[in-house]
C-alpha cells in the first residue's frame, strides 16, 4: 500500500504519521507497528469520521471495535451541529 505522509502528531508521548492511502476494504487504518494511520482516498464515510476512528483505536488500543465505533460517530454528530449552527 503507498502511503503519503502528511505529516507527524503525537500520540500517548509517540510519534505517528498521518496521511493517505489505500488500505484494503477499509476507510481507513491504524498501523501500531508502523505508529501510522492511514485514510483512503476514496473512502465512503465523511473525513472526520474515518480520522475519529482511527485516532480512537491509536489513543486507546484495548477498546473494542464496537465502542470505537460508537465514539467515532458521536463525535462525528456533534460535529455536525457545530456545523450547521451560525457563526
Amino acid at each position: 500500500m503507498k502511503f503519503k505522509s502528511l505529516g507527524q502528531i503525537e500520540i500517548n508521548g509517540e510519534k505517528w504519521q498521518v496521511g493517505y492511502g489505500s488500505p484494503r476494504n477499509a476507510d481507513g487504518l491504524c498501523d501500531y507497528n508502523k505508529r501510522r494511520i492511514t485514510i483512503n482516498n476514496r473512502r465512503s464515510r465523511s473525513l472526520l469520521s474515518v480520522l475519529a476512528h482511527e485516532t480512537i483505536h491509536a489513543r486507546l488500543p484495548d477498546l473494542s471495535e464496537e465502542s470505537v465505533n460508537e465514539t467515532g460517530e458521536i463525535i462525528s454528530q456533534i460535529y455536525d451541529l457545530f456545523s450547521k449552527q451560525p457563526s
